[in-house]
């Protein structure tokens, strides 16, 4: 199959084993060549494929929600995996730190106020999903790090077992089927740990059945090259996973939409009124627009829509 020693093989690739009557006679000179190559996914109506159309300031959504073919296909594949398993498709969960818990990433999408004006497609998500959006779950904590995630002594012992990791408590918890990663913040000057750590929760994810979705985030807390958002870009190409593109989003609007602190996302002047330009100009309704986008895109392509 052409293979090099250091090849990769993931999800959804097809080796050709050629078998020409019995083993012995097979000559390998003669035997068809094919690379590992990813099929293409099963609806190439996919909105992922197909959204080139819409924007939020400027920034088209097929670079906010990154999904490119070989991406959805090997979503489909974890997708499947999942429901053999009974994950249900009806629920995400999240993983990060503060980034994610303040204001509280899509809260206000599970009990409004909301008028989702030109993006009222995306009700179907907040139908399908109704549940999760609330939910913190036992995946999030203030201050959390990359290599903390893996470790049962950072779980939260109301609600999971001595040697269970957070992870694996929140998969057992609420069962879901995609995963919100927000990650990197408090991993400054470790590059190397943090894309240790990450890549484990992302293998352990997709073990379980369950769809990372990695956000690149707002802030430069680990310096002003931005680095963790470059090694979470590489990760999701690595891996052929969904890429929540919020660190270019972000960079459409004053101050990143980041508080005073330049690290949370800011409250101030948000509304949940789509149909009003400020909506699109806030840090918060800025955030989980994206984020419901991304959702909704990730959904559709991983179920074959």
């Amino acid at each position: 199959n052409c293979l090099t020693t250091d090849s990769l093989i993931h999800i959804g690739d097809k080796l050709v084993i050629p078998v020409v009557g019995n083993m012995e006679s097979v000559n390998s000179e003669q035997a068809p060549i094919a690379v590992a190559t990813p099929l293409p996914p099963s609806n190439p109506n996919s909105p992922a494929l197909s959204t080139q159309s819409f924007f939020v300031n400027g920034v088209p959504l097929n670079e906010i929600a990154i999904i490119s073919p070989e991406v959805a296909y090997n979503m489909q594949e974890i997708y499947a995996y999942g429901q053999s398993i009974g994950r249900n498709s009806r629920a995400f969960s999240k993983l990060g730190d503060s980034t994610l818990m303040n204001p509280g990433l899509l809260v206000q999408f599970e009990d409004g106020p909301y008028n989702l004006g030109p993006y009222a497609y995306l009700q179907t998500a907040v139908d399908q999903f109704s549940g999760s959006f609330e939910r913190y779950g036992a995946a999030t904590r203030v201050g959390l790090h990359s290599w903390t995630v893996m470790d049962p002594m950072w779980a939260d012992k109301t609600w999971c077992a001595p040697n269970e990791t957070m992870l694996a408590c929140e998969f057992r918890l609420h069962n879901p089927s995609y995963l919100f990663i927000r990650l990197g913040t408090n991993d400054s000057g470790i590059p190397d740990s943090f894309d240790k750590h990450t890549r484990e929760v992302v293998e352990f994810s997709i073990a379980n059945g369950v769809i990372p979705i990695l956000s690149t985030k707002a802030d430069r807390f680990e310096g002003a090259d931005g680095i963790n958002n470059t090694i979470l870009r590489q990760i999701a190409s690595d891996y052929r996973l969904p890429l929540w593109e919020y660190d270019v989003v972000a960079g459409t609007i004053p101050g990143r939409g980041l508080f005073t602190d330049n690290v949370h996302i800011a409250k101030a002047g948000a509304t949940y009124d789509y149909s009003l330009p400020q909506a699109t100009q806030t840090g918060q309704s800025l955030h989980d627009l994206t984020a419901l986008i991304v959702l909704y895109e990730v959904w559709q392509t991983a179920d074959g829509r």
